[in-house]
């Protein structure tokens, strides 16, 4: 075995079918790691990086085991982010689930060989902004010594499609038959025309519920649209893409973008008309048509990703997982600088706050 890092363009083009063929057989495999998610994201925010370096474990001809970082603009020397992380919040695509891509657990041959291509890097920081407390990558740095800061970030919802009776399709009952009885049907986009038209109609109504005259809509974001005008193309071209919506007659009512990640269906965005008449609660009815669908692609869960509690999600999901930030520190003088500052600043904030409510209660 062997660590190889790559670092241009051309290297990144080069091992795509070694990089599709190791996300097909991973024990991890999820949409945020792929080529095509990692390379979109690379190319769309291109200038908020000096450099990136993917690391990457061969076995003979074959990728067992890739980590993909970049070190990100106006950073200080030797702070990694993962690729898909640490873009303008403005324009965030929030990539979940992070960790390294790998066939297997690791051993000791997969740790020495990652630790010498982590020295050859010079990596001394790394931020990782969503990830489970059972992720490889904390597992690999505890292994490695790095102390690191936790942050919990939220949890992640999802339904178990082997579930007969889930919380959702239960709430939804009602709406699904008011629905039946109103002529409702269901369009899922298998064109590029379709996908086209059909995102243009998901932009339309998420605008129009969320922009407001401070405060821009996502989709009002050029990175933001531009990255997802991308990566639909490539997600459909490999059927990883389940873009659905729901009309009455020729108007449509809403859209729910989803996507086919690893063995899950993650919820990924929508737009609902909210002004439609009868409530037929057109969200509920794409979340139960994309349920659906999870179970006739024999796909493990229908995701409904990160959100931080209290959360509509909670009273239509069976489960739930927490999720947390991680911030791995080589030196242990940075790790507890880090400490004090943050302790600092936590008491600058809550006496802010004390002071605000005593000037506001006199």
């Amino acid at each position: 075995m062997e660590a190889r890092i790559l670092d241009s363009e051309q290297q990144i083009v080069d091992i795509k079918e070694s990089w599709q063929k190791l996300y097909k057989h991973a024990i991890n495999s999820n949409v945020f790691l792929s080529y095509d998610w990692i390379t979109t994201w690379l190319n769309v925010f291109k200038n908020h990086v000096t450099a990136f370096s993917i690391i990457s474990i061969w076995d003979l001809d074959e990728i067992i085991c890739l980590l993909p970082l970049y070190k990100r603009v106006g950073d200080s020397t030797g702070t990694f982010w993962f690729i898909g992380s640490g873009e303008p919040e403005t324009a965030e695509v929030c990539s979940e689930g992070l960790d390294m891509l790998s066939v297997s657990s690791f051993n000791s041959e997969l740790s020495q060989l990652l630790t010498e291509a982590i020295d050859t890097i010079g990596l001394k920081k790394l931020v990782v902004t969503n990830c489970s407390k059972d992720s490889q990558i904390k597992s690999v740095f505890d292994q490695l010594g790095y102390r690191y800061l936790k942050e919990f970030r939220g949890n992640r919802y999802f339904i178990d499609t082997l579930d007969s009776e889930t919380k959702l399709e239960k709430k939804t009952a009602r709406y699904v038959k008011a629905a039946e009885k109103l002529g409702i049907t269901y369009h899922s986009v298998n064109s590029v025309s379709d996908l086209a038209r059909t995102f243009d109609e998901l932009k339309h109504l998420h605008n129009i519920k969320w922009r407001q005259p401070d405060h821009p809509s996502i989709f009002d974001n050029t990175s933001f649209n531009r990255f997802h005008t991308s990566i639909l193309q490539a997600l459909l071209v490999s059927e990883k893409l389940s873009l659905i919506a729901v009309k009455k007659g020729e108007q449509t009512i809403a859209v729910n973008y989803s996507i086919i990640s690893g063995n899950d269906l993650v919820f990924y965005q929508s737009g609902v008309d909210t002004s439609f008449k009868p409530n037929i609660s057109p969200g509920m009815l794409l979340h139960c048509a994309q349920l659906r669908q999870a179970r006739t692609l024999k796909l493990k869960y229908y995701d409904f990703l990160l959100s931080k509690p209290p959360t509509y999600k909670e009273g239509i999901t069976e489960h739930s997982q927490p999720i947390y930030g991680f911030t791995f520190h080589k030196s242990s003088f940075t790790f507890f600088f880090q400490c004090w500052r943050n302790a600092i600043m936590k008491i600058l904030s809550n006496l802010r706050v004390q002071f605000l409510g005593e000037r506001h209660g006199k």
